[in-house]
């Protein structure tokens, strides 16, 4: 974050971005600050909790509230940015992996953004905005690999195809690629090199900067998918074709085919 526009900022706006940071969506409007509808009725209580906590005066009218002092430390903003997730059940509906659900879900799914890892609720959150549906995301605690859960290996191949055409120019610090296979279809996976130890602002940095390229384009990749795929007929036996023989390189080129042939 810029340092001189930090310095710049109220507390409405520091408040603001730091929630933003951990994940939760918010518009800043006049001077209440809004969570507008990616966020679920968990996030809402939750935000409010964490504030109370933290001794933030607010006052609160359904999914808004003003913040009623005018200046916020930095210090406080950290505290917002790193809360702590905690460990939740992943539902895993078999539907969720079928080419159908793939091709006919606009947007992923409402994840609550404090029970994520921090360092990585922004990614998440970010990945279903733009229609790839992301189950949970872990930092890995400096000890393993970071990493994002999502939903199918159709998810796996479509983020493939995104990342390429929108996160390709990213400098980042790690090396994301899909896994397949996973318990829940596919994974994002961060690498580092071998004597490398994880630095959690480092997987914050990548995280935050793929995040905002995703947002930024979430219409434009929901829109992508609509009009490129088809739920039925050949298309759909193609796709299935590919999962059954493993060839997930094929679908991820595949994909890009159709994706490029229906260039808008």
């Amino acid at each position: 974050m810029n340092l001189m526009k930090l310095e710049m900022m109220d507390a409405t706006a520091r408040i603001a971005e730091a929630l933003q940071m951990r994940g939760v969506f918010v518009e800043v409007q006049s001077d209440f600050i809004v969570l507008t509808e990616g966020n679920t009725q968990t996030d809402i209580h939750k935000v409010r909790e964490l504030l109370h906590k933290l001794g933030i005066p607010t006052m609160w009218q359904k999914n808004k509230f003003q913040v009623l002092v005018t200046r916020v430390p930095i210090a406080i903003m950290k505290r917002i940015i790193n809360a702590p997730g905690q460990s939740f059940p992943i539902s895993m509906n078999i539907y969720h992996h079928k080419w159908k659900s793939f091709v006919q879900r606009r947007f992923g799914i409402k994840v609550n953004a404090l029970d994520l890892d921090a360092n990585m609720a922004m990614f998440v959150k970010s990945l279903n905005l733009a229609g790839i549906t992301a189950l949970a995301g872990y930092n890995g605690h400096h000890r393993y690999e970071p990493n994002v859960q999502l939903s199918g290996v159709f998810q796996g191949a479509w983020f493939e195809v995104i990342q390429e055409k929108y996160l390709n120019n990213c400098s980042l610090h790690y090396k994301w690629t899909v896994h397949y296979g996973t318990q829940s279809g596919a994974c994002i996976v961060a690498h580092k090199e071998e004597n490398e130890n994880w630095d959690m602002n480092k997987i914050y940095q990548d995280t935050v900067q793929m995040a905002q390229i995703l947002q930024t384009h979430a219409e434009e990749i929901r829109k992508w998918k609509r009009t490129t795929f088809k739920r039925k007929g050949e298309m759909k036996e193609q796709a299935k074709q590919f999962v059954e023989n493993g060839d997930f390189a094929k679908l991820v080129e595949w994909m890009k085919d159709k994706m490029q042939k229906k260039a808008y």
